[in-house]
């Protein structure tokens, strides 16, 4: 699965913009952009929504490590959990191969 941070680079690199563009597009400092592309800062939800809106990225994408699910203490719950983290996982594989034409990487 992508991090934040690289759907962040991605579709900033999709869209031709350098880190300087983005940063006066979203009113913060190119340093801030290099330090969230890098997975160094964890980004405030406001931020993401910007950026989301900006780069056309689905929102959920770049919030979904900012959830926390519960563990699960049942065999259900956990089976739910693995399956919402499925999902997730393979949103961001469909999302990136279609839109910043990348394609997933066999181990």
């Amino acid at each position: 699965m992508l991090t934040i941070g690289q759907l962040i680079k991605f579709g900033r690199i999709n869209h031709k913009l350098g880190q300087d563009d983005l940063a006066k597009k979203l009113n913060v400092s190119k340093n801030y952009i290099s330090l969230v592309e890098n997975d160094k800062k964890d980004p405030s939800i406001n931020f993401l929504k910007n950026t989301a809106k900006l780069l056309n990225i689905p929102l959920v994408l770049l919030i979904w490590e900012k959830i926390d699910l519960p563990v699960g203490k049942t065999k259900e719950e956990k089976e739910i959990r693995e399956q919402i983290e499925k999902m997730v996982s393979k949103s961001h594989t469909i999302f990136a191969e279609r839109t910043f034409k990348i394609k997933k990487t066999k181990k």
